[in-house]
């Protein structure tokens, strides 16, 4: 199984990082806007927008979101999976695991939540357009953190997916 992962992992990554360089700058600034603290901070403030209208449930899905974060961050430690061995990983200030990816956690959790809202709560167009740009953007995320050497496909796929099954859990337990 192992063998497989390593050549799933080696072939995607081959393919992703021979996009042109022209994608670099955005894939960086895509890859910032995405990590873990900006997502938390965009969790928390439209928490905020929602305490202000008095809609609890909301408050309490979206403050689920950012503790899922931090639990994320305790399972990457557990696991510890080496990153890439790249250039990207060499300069990044702080050193973390590989496994799963914190950026497409953090933006997947965050950014389903925002978009299940969005189509809840908006009204039209925007419930249809908020949803796309959401899940476009966490998906483009998490193709960043590849294109950048940061982590391995699984990493990503597997933060993404964990992400998306955690607004999952917390759209059942708080049904906003």
């Amino acid at each position: 199984m192992k063998d497989a992962i390593v050549r799933f992992d080696t072939r995607l990554t081959n393919r992703v990082q021979r996009w042109p360089k022209l994608v670099k700058v955005p894939m960086l600034v895509v890859t910032n806007a995405g990590q873990p603290f900006i997502m938390i901070l965009l969790a928390l403030g439209a928490a905020v927008v929602a305490w202000q209208n008095s809609q609890i449930n909301i408050v309490y899905s979206l403050l689920a979101s950012v503790a899922a974060i931090g639990v994320n961050s305790v399972l990457k430690h557990y696991i510890h999976r080496t990153r890439p061995d790249t250039l990207y990983v060499s300069n990044m200030y702080f050193k973390t695991s590989s496994f799963p990816s914190g950026h497409a956690f953090a933006s997947a959790v965050t950014l389903t939540m925002l978009a299940y809202l969005a189509a809840t709560y908006v009204l039209a167009p925007w419930t249809i357009v908020l949803p796309v740009l959401c899940v476009l953007f966490a998906g483009t995320v998490s193709v960043s953190r590849v294109y950048l050497g940061a982590h391995f496909p699984t990493d990503v796929i597997a933060g993404s997916t964990l992400g998306a099954l955690a607004t999952l859990g917390i759209i059942l337990i708080f049904a906003p």
